[in-house]
């Protein structure tokens, strides 16, 4: 069976594919097992067809999906140690708590060289730093080129920084339904240096039931304030998505203005 071959298993929700070429070529026992695990998982669901193509570039329809609500991929996950995965175009990861060792064994030993976006959502408010993966998602931020999404994260000042400077390379930043704690102004001048994100999405992250920025409204102004200190991101930054969040736009628009940001177009 060709390693370049592709994977893909239909649902009712659509189809989720693993493209067979994201597996290590070099080693044919490595691919065996993954097909072995693969087809006593999804024993029905799999079909399997050649993929012709040589190219360099990260396989556009190429996706990893895992929702660990489903006992089938958590079956799946707990064999990500024994698997290497090539370059896939997006991972995404729902509902992992803040120990789930399959993740933690996926970062460490099977994350891609390059993947073009990482989302990652997390079970229940999860406590960014409290988490037993925050060092890895750290280590691997370079494999990831365009967009990072953190979804429904309790993320501390401290965390939000370690964060920022990690994947500060990628175009987009999203932070979505997150509860963001901000009682301070940080520094990020160092943090973000050479910054080149250009969209920050903080969709559903300022509402009452998460930062509250509605009622915290200098917890947004210390946010901004303390982008505003990285003269890269200034450079860098064009727009900010603040769907669902509560708050006035002319507060926010005059929170940008005065903090040396008022050409970043604001989505509410």
């Amino acid at each position: 069976m060709e390693s370049n071959s592709k994977i893909i298993e239909e649902e009712n929700a659509g189809i989720i594919s693993i493209e067979k070429s994201v597996l290590e070529e070099t080693k044919e026992q490595n691919v065996a097992r993954g097909q072995s695990i693969l087809y006593k998982i999804f024993p029905e669901k799999i079909e399997i067809e050649p993929l012709d193509s040589d190219s360099e570039e990260v396989p556009e329809n190429s996706e990893l999906c895992i929702d660990f609500n489903d006992l089938r991929y958590v079956k799946l996950a707990q064999s990500f140690k024994y698997l290497k995965f090539f370059d896939i175009n997006s991972i995404n990861f729902s509902y992992a708590d803040s120990k789930n060792r399959h993740f933690v064994n996926f970062l460490e030993s099977s994350f891609p060289d390059k993947t073009n976006g990482l989302y990652f959502h997390s079970s229940n408010k999860m406590d960014l730093k409290k988490s037993n993966y925050l060092n890895s998602l750290v280590r691997i931020s370079s494999k990831v080129l365009q967009v990072v999404t953190f979804y429904h994260f309790c993320i501390g000042l401290p965390s939000l920084k370690r964060m920022a400077a990690a994947y500060k390379h990628v175009g987009r930043l999203r932070l979505w339904v997150c509860n963001l704690s901000i009682p301070s102004v940080p520094d990020f001048s160092e943090a973000l240096s050479n910054c080149q994100i250009q969209k920050l999405d903080l969709n559903g992250s300022c509402c009452y039931d998460f930062s509250d920025w509605e009622n915290n409204f200098d917890e947004f102004k210390n946010l901004v304030q303390g982008l505003a200190s990285s003269p890269d991101l200034r450079l860098s930054l064009k727009e900010v998505n603040i769907t669902h969040c509560e708050v006035k736009q002319a507060e926010v628009e005059q929170t940008f203005e005065e903090n040396q940001l008022g050409g970043v177009k604001i989505i509410a």
